[in-house]
Parts: structure tokens; C-alpha cells; sequence
């Protein structure tokens, strides 16, 4: 601030104490300090009032919850997690390449997804062309019920013999070769049945039979 030489006296500013200066000082950085001070009052204040509903609500609240029994808290926070839990599973998890979920209902990574061949595709004609997803589930489906009834309206019996197995043509075609090579082991009484004649010869039924009915025996 400038000074004059009158008001000192007609000394020179320069030359005085600078003690002299230190009220003033001194009470412009108090009033400056006041004016902050009731700024943050003014903010306040008007905070209060626009949060007074919120404020209302909350003291009622905890009052509310300060005043229950312990059957009632232990229910208010078992309806909190069912709230919760009921949150998540609303959320839809990002998922752009339709990954498979895993146990916690997020997309699996996808190496994971590319390591168990989840990207490929196997159909089966006799579960009525339903397509499974991965080799696992694929070498897996033969023992199970979709598998097993399909063979059963073949009239086909589902064992290993039709592992991987896919169409109802070869499966017909495996089920009568198989049982073609049953009737061959089968056990045939007229050839293979043994006689004795009375001169100690073994022969087949048939040409036991064959010699009675000649009278050779």
C-alpha cells in the first residue's frame, strides 16, 4: 500500500518500524479467514437443508432397527441376501463369443474353451440329429438316456459294439452282421451233435439218423 509523507509525519515510509504494519496485516488475514469460515457455514447450512428429507429417513431407520429383536434382524438380513443373490443373477454377464458359464455363472476363459475342443460340434442321428459340444460330452452321450432310447426304437441293444456309432443305417448294418455271426457260433444239434453206431463210430445226428432209417445200424 502507498503511504504518504504526511500521514507518517513527513518521515519517509521506508524509515518506520515494520512492527508498525503488523495489525494491519494481521487484521486483513482475520477477516479474510472470517469470510471463509462463514462461506462454509452458508454451504453447509444449505446442504442440511437439501439433505433434510434424507437425514429424516435415516435417523428413522436406525431407530426402526435399534428397536427389533434378534428374530427380526436375523430375518431383515436374510431378506438382504436373497436381494442380493437375486441382483446377480439379473446381471447378464458380457459375453460376445457366447462362451459356456462356469460354476460361478461368468464365461469361462477361452483358452480353457478351445482346450476341451468346445468349439466343435458332433450330431448323432439315432438321438434325432441333436449336436453335442465337445468330444467329452460326445463320447460321453452313448451311455446316457437320449442315446440309449434311440437304440431301443431300433430294436438295437446299446453296447460297446456301437461306440461311436452315429447313423441308424450303420447301426442296422453292425446289429445284423453281429447277429449273423451269433447264428453261425450258435450250437446246431443236427450237425453237431455226436452219435456212436454199434461198431464204435462217431458220427454227426444227422447220419446217425440217416443209417437207422437205412436199417445200417
Amino acid at each position: 500500500a502507498v503511504v504518504s509523507t504526511q500521514s507518517t509525519g513527513g518521515r519517509d515510509p521506508n524509515d518506520l518500524d515494520p512492527s508498525l504494519y503488523t495489525k494491519s496485516k494481521k487484521s486483513k488475514e482475520e477477516g479474510q479467514r472470517q469470510r471463509d469460515i462463514a462461506l462454509l457455514e452458508a454451504a453447509i447450512y444449505h446442504y442440511t437443508e437439501l439433505l433434510s428429507e434424507q437425514r429424516a429417513a435415516t435417523r428413522e431407520n436406525v431407530e426402526r432397527r435399534q428397536a427389533r429383536t434378534a428374530d427380526e434382524v436375523d430375518d431383515d438380513d436374510d431378506e438382504d441376501v436373497a436381494e442380493e443373490d437375486e441382483d446377480e443373477e439379473d446381471v447378464v454377464p458380457y459375453n460376445p463369443k457366447n462362451l459356456p458359464l462356469g460354476w460361478d455363472g461368468k464365461p469361462i476363459p477361452y483358452w480353457l474353451y478351445k482346450l476341451h475342443g468346445l468349439n466343435l460340434y458332433f450330431n448323432c442321428e439315432i438321438c434325432g440329429n441333436f449336436k453335442y459340444r465337445g468330444p467329452k460330452a460326445f463320447q460321453r452321450h452313448f451311455a446316457e438316456w437320449r442315446h440309449a432310447h434311440g437304440m431301443r426304437c431300433l430294436n438295437i441293444p446299446n453296447t460297446a459294439h456301437f461306440a461311436n456309432v452315429t447313423l441308424i443305417e450303420d447301426a442296422r448294418a453292425l446289429w445284423e452282421k453281429i447277429r449273423a455271426e451269433k447264428n453261425k457260433e450258435k450250437f446246431q444239434k443236427e450237425y453237431e451233435e455226436e452219435f456212436e453206431d454199434s461198431h464204435g463210430n462217431v458220427v454227426s445226428r444227422k447220419v446217425f439218423h440217416d443209417l437207422k432209417r437205412q436199417g445200417l445200424l
